[in-house]
């Protein structure tokens, strides 16, 4: 193996190595990719674009930009600093949960992967939602087309649609064998992202909006303002993954030094694109624009035709990259209880019947050697060690341990080697069975348990996507839950912790937690509020 595919500084449970890249590939990136996020794994932009429109219509024509702006400033912040944890005396922490749990302790590291796996499990949910509304929309446009007056266009259906082709795609057994997947989604979201920017700046000329947003009652306007902030959040989401991406860059450099630029990039091309697109839709359709953006636009037809086609295949990528996480997570359990489970059935099989061991134990006082003062000799060198089925009772029990010792350093081996057909970064829990390999290790559970596993964790995502498909509001309350904890709390907490930060910087990171922590809990509550109301006025099966 050559130097530059050698693993560097691996450290015990920090996850499996990578493969370095070089610096300029991952400041190439920074200017491609709009998040700064691998190009082969995941695509430039989350589907919250498609709702920032409706956010600014809230907030208004000086509060909504203004929103997107600080937002933007607090990300770009908040990811200079976790970047900055990356390394800390000498150790690498390759992924989020363990940077925090070496600074900040095991119980702080449990609250990042519970708000890791709420982050997957309700983005998976947003997804389906998006992707059922744009099937819908592309059945309600061919049957325009057709001149039909019943039309297959019922949201609840689409989204059983959706969640038939992901228990099919689940059973994919990690990310590694579907690269196309992936590929798929990249260029796919570059695509409809660029329709819904070239549509928004085609209709801006109708200058609408107003300085105050939507008007509504006074209960609904402040829930509405807040639920948007959660939706703005919701688009913004670059620290879950950057110490994973941080974690694949070639040194020397140091990672910190590559990543900080590329960072500023791609978080800035980012909020570029959020920004036109969000003031040119507004500017197009005013208070009217809808929580989904596509389905303002009149025409043309077949480009918004295409750039529904081209969400729906983003959506079937995405779910894929935020649910492969979980199942590695609920797979590694069942595969280290079906570990032990073994190793308890092999060890009772080693171990002689109760009747023989019974046997040995009164034969060995009269194999034992005379003691010393039986017969006023001293002991033997061998005096006192027992012969026969005990010491194959040891034998059994040393060779059992060295299987033991041979399985474990196996495992071990294969959780750190450096693997040879990865290409991309890979997003961990926190909460998986490090004793394992994992699937990208190419170990996998039995089919049919993968089949059972899988389908029940598409199964409800599918449900509550059925039950409450309202992209927004969902949209807006994934950002509310978990932007705060992982994009502001904790990276400005790990650095306060391990740089010692003094004077009015230190007060300024104090009053961003504070703000963004009530602005969160207020935008928590507003976004339950919304989807509670819109719930209580749809029918499933109407």
């Amino acid at each position: 193996m050559n130097q530059e595919n050698s693993p560097r500084g691996f450290v015990k449970g920090l996850g499996p190595p990578h493969r370095h890249r070089d610096d300029r590939a991952v400041l190439m990136e920074g200017l491609l990719v709009a998040r700064g996020v691998q190009f082969r794994e995941r695509p430039p932009w989350r589907a919250g674009v498609l709702a920032l429109p409706r956010s600014v219509a809230y907030l208004g024509w000086i509060a909504g930009p203004l929103m997107i702006i600080v937002f933007y400033l607090i990300s770009l912040l908040t990811s200079m600093l976790l970047a900055d944890i990356y390394e800390v005396n000498g150790v690498e922490h390759g992924r989020y949960h363990s940077a925090v749990k070496s600074i900040m302790g095991h119980y702080s590291a449990v609250g990042v992967s519970i708000f890791q796996c709420l982050n997957m499990v309700l983005t998976c949910i947003t997804y389906t939602i998006s992707a059922a509304t744009s099937m819908k929309a592309v059945a309600e446009i061919a049957c325009a087309w057709r001149g039909s007056t019943q039309c297959f266009d019922t949201i609840w259906q689409m989204v059983l649609i959706f969640g038939a082709l992901q228990l099919f795609l689940s059973q994919v057994p990690s990310l590694e064998s579907a690269w196309w997947v992936s590929a798929m989604g990249v260029f796919t979201a570059i695509f409809y992202s660029c329709v819904a920017l070239s549509l928004g700046l085609k209709y801006s000329g109708a200058h609408l909006g107003s300085v105050g947003g939507i008007v509504s009652d006074p209960a609904d306007k402040a829930f509405g303002v807040l639920g948007s902030l959660g939706a703005i959040a919701f688009a913004y989401s670059f620290a879950v993954i950057l110490l994973e991406i941080q974690d694949t860059l070639r040194q020397p450099p140091k990672a910190v030094k590559t990543m900080k630029p590329a960072s500023i990039i791609s978080i800035s091309a980012s909020f570029a694109f959020y920004f036109t697109v969000a003031v040119a839709n507004y500017s197009a359709f005013g208070n009217d624009v809808p929580g989904f953006i596509f389905d303002a636009y009149p025409g043309p037809k077949w480009l918004v035709l295409i750039g529904f086609i081209c969400i729906l295949l983003h959506m079937v990528s995405a779910f894929q990259v935020y649910s492969q996480p979980m199942f590695d997570t609920i797979e590694s359990h069942i595969k280290a209880w079906s570990l032990r489970r073994r190793r308890t059935l092999h060890d009772a099989e080693d171990a002689p019947p109760a009747g023989k061991a019974a046997e040995a134990a009164q034969a060995k006082p009269a194999q034992e050697g005379p003691g010393p003062g039986e017969d006023g000799s001293a002991a033997g060198p061998g005096a006192g060690a027992p012969a026969g089925p005990p010491t194959a009772l040891r034998r059994v029990s040393a060779a059992a341990g060295e299987r033991l010792h041979r399985i474990s350093a196996s495992t071990g081996e294969r959780l750190h080697r450096l693997s040879a057909t990865a290409s991309m970064y890979r997003v961990s829990t926190g909460f998986a069975n490090q004793e394992v390999p994992s699937n990208a290790d190419h170990d996998y559970l039995p089919l049919w348990q993968r089949i059972a596993i899988r389908s029940a964790y598409v199964f409800f995502t599918t449900l509550v996507a059925c039950i409450m498909p309202f992209f927004s509001d969902m949209a807006g309350l994934v950002g509310a839950i978990t932007f705060f904890p992982l994009s502001v709390f904790y990276p400005i907490r790990c650095w306060r912790i391990v740089f010692k930060p003094q004077g009015a910087f230190n007060h300024m990171l104090y009053a961003i937690e504070i703000s963004m922590v009530l602005i969160s809990a207020a935008a928590t509550i507003a976004s339950a509020r919304n989807i509670i109301n819109n719930w209580s006025t749809y029918k499933i099966f109407g």
